[in-house]
């Protein structure tokens, strides 16, 4: 398995585990890599060091990554935290309101739940709304 460190057309990193070389262009090719943070199909590979192997580069690594990985979780939660806490939750209303709030009928500040189509409709219609996983507790 090769790694690649990626980048969309706007500068977004993110990683792709692909078979080989081969796999990868395949892939780019026919578009099927897209950026996890804005859709983007446009994707190409990023500068990347050496990965030369030690006991310390592995447990160092390792440790960075769990690092980054709660450092993740916890700024997952404190967005998670601050939506609720500034927004108005319209639960499953929320591709009706997101649209009343693009024409300027209410006010912007709002979270709910939608459903994929719901979500990729408002995308297609030019109104900007993300996705933000819940982190549960251990």
């Amino acid at each position: 398995m090769a790694k690649y460190n990626l980048l969309c057309s706007h500068d977004h990193p993110f990683e792709g585990w692909f078979d080989s070389e081969k796999a990868y262009l395949d892939q780019k090719k026919s578009r099927l890599l897209i950026c996890p943070m804005c859709d983007d199909p446009i994707i190409r590979r990023a500068v990347m060091s050496p990965n030369l192997k030690s006991k310390t580069t592995k447990r160092t690594v390792k440790e960075k990554s769990n690092k980054v990985f709660f450092n993740s979780r916890q700024a997952l939660k404190n967005l998670n935290n601050w939506v609720s806490h500034n927004c108005e939750n319209v639960g499953t209303k929320f591709a009706k309101e997101a649209r009343k709030a693009h024409k300027g009928e209410r006010d912007d500040h709002i979270y709910g739940t939608a459903t994929d189509k719901e979500i990729d409709k408002l995308y297609k219609d030019g109104i900007p709304a993300i996705k933000i996983p819940k982190v549960k507790d251990n």
